[in-house]
């Protein structure tokens, strides 16, 4: 049910979360705010965090430790869960149970504890936290990290067979602990928005009502199952009553050729009227196309979509402006200290091509300091998304080393 696994336990703290879901699950997914199945999210507040996994049901984000700032780790998602519960008594029965499982006594002292229904009327819905001291994981001073973990449950509004589960925890010395922690959770459970539990083929029915919302997250399923023909259909009905995202993904569509011949040309005539429109994706789609394809490069227009994109948010044209100003290409002036910066935020987004350059530009302390550790850290999440060259790497990082071979007699005189 709650998937805090190494992470533990959790706090309270929630703004109003509607009684009612939304018609359906908004397709457009903008910079800051992620689409599951049954719930869309918010980043967390602050600077410097990572999204490390994302499945249509869950996130995962990660702010990792820096000097003498406590590592944070919030998740967010909406699972059918072992035990149903029909009451918020009943779902607070089952998280006191699965804080308990987490919290294994011989590695965890929990401190304090502390679940209870939430009082307004027109939910049902738990808020719970933890503290706890990790006797595993100890600080340079040798002494026990601390894990405060604050969490808001709730049984989904038009399918409590659904929970929706929001936490945010902290670990670290106690000497690093964010006093406003509780604060911060708050603004991020405040940011949970329910949306009807539709998935997969279920869009069909909203989508051939007239939904554009339905028929893009429709397309979406079926370009998973490789049902291509129909997805692009889908995207066109879409597109004609004006629907940004199914712009932007036509244009993505005829940008790499995937279920349609590819047409650079074709691209932009999808793309332009989203970007014109201010919306992030086609901006950075757009950007993409003028730098990189010939048959409509244009560099001027391609860097200033580009610096637009970035600022707006997308991770996309975040990577692509951090790159050009790294390396001077497109006729961009050369700034390692700025395209370092863009591809940091790239990388934070989850983008996985500027998780891979930003390990690297770390381990060889090129347009930032060398950091080994860091390296890593973002070689992994590159990995973990399926870039090709990043997980290369790793899996030979973890083969053991071949023996040397035996010198011969003569190479030994």
């Amino acid at each position: 049910m709650i998937d805090t696994k190494s992470f533990l336990l959790a706090g309270m703290t929630l703004a109003a979360l509607s009684a009612h879901a939304d018609t359906y699950a908004p397709a457009e997914e903008r910079p800051g705010r992620t689409v599951l199945v049954p719930m869309s999210v918010e980043r967390p507040p602050g600077e410097s965090w990572a999204l490390v996994r994302r499945t249509d049901v869950d996130l995962v984000f990660l702010r990792p430790a820096e000097k003498n700032r406590s590592s944070l780790v919030a998740i967010a998602s909406g699972k059918v869960p072992d035990r149903r519960a029909r009451s918020t008594q009943e779902l607070a029965a089952n998280i006191r149970e699965e804080l308990k499982a987490k919290a294994d006594d011989t590695r965890f002292e929990v401190l304090s504890e502390e679940v209870r229904p939430d009082p307004a009327a027109d939910r049902k819905c738990v808020r719970y936290r933890q503290s706890a001291r990790d006797r595993g994981a100890k600080g340079s001073d040798g002494q026990p990290q601390l894990i405060a973990l604050h969490g808001l449950a709730c049984l989904h509004p038009t399918d409590e067979g659904i929970v929706l589960s929001i936490t945010l925890s902290e670990r670290g010395p106690p000497e690093s602990a964010n006093p406003a922690l509780a604060d911060d959770a708050e603004r991020f459970f405040s940011s949970l928005r329910p949306h009807r539990p539709v998935a997969g083929n279920g869009w069909r029915a909203p989508a051939e009502q007239g939904d554009a919302n339905a028929q893009v997250m429709l397309a979406r399923h079926l370009f998973q199952s490789n049902e291509l023909e129909e997805a692009i259909v889908w995207l066109g009905r879409a597109a004609d009553k004006g629907h940004l995202d199914a712009h932007a993904l036509l244009g993505l569509s005829y940008l790499t050729g995937r279920a349609v011949t590819r047409s650079p040309e074709e691209a932009l005539r999808w793309l332009r009227p989203a970007a014109d429109k201010g919306y992030p994706k086609a901006e950075g789609l757009l950007a993409l196309a003028l730098i990189s394809a010939p048959q409509v490069r244009n560099d001027e227009e391609g860097r200033r979509w580009a610096r637009k994109a970035a600022a707006d948010g997308d991770p996309l044209g975040q990577a692509l402006l951090g790159e050009l100003l790294l390396f001077g290409k497109s006729g961009m002036e050369k700034n390692e200290a700025e395209g370092s910066a863009w591809v940091r935020k790239a990388a934070e987004q989850g983008d996985a091509k500027a998780q891979y350059l930003l390990a690297s530009m770390l381990a060889k302390g090129f347009g930032l300091a060398q950091d080994p550790a860091q390296s890593r850290f973002w070689l992994e999440l590159a990995a973990a998304q399926g870039h090709a060259d990043a997980r290369k790497i790793v899996e030979q990082a973890k083969r053991p080393a071949s023996p040397a071979p035996a010198k011969t007699p003569s190479e030994n005189k």
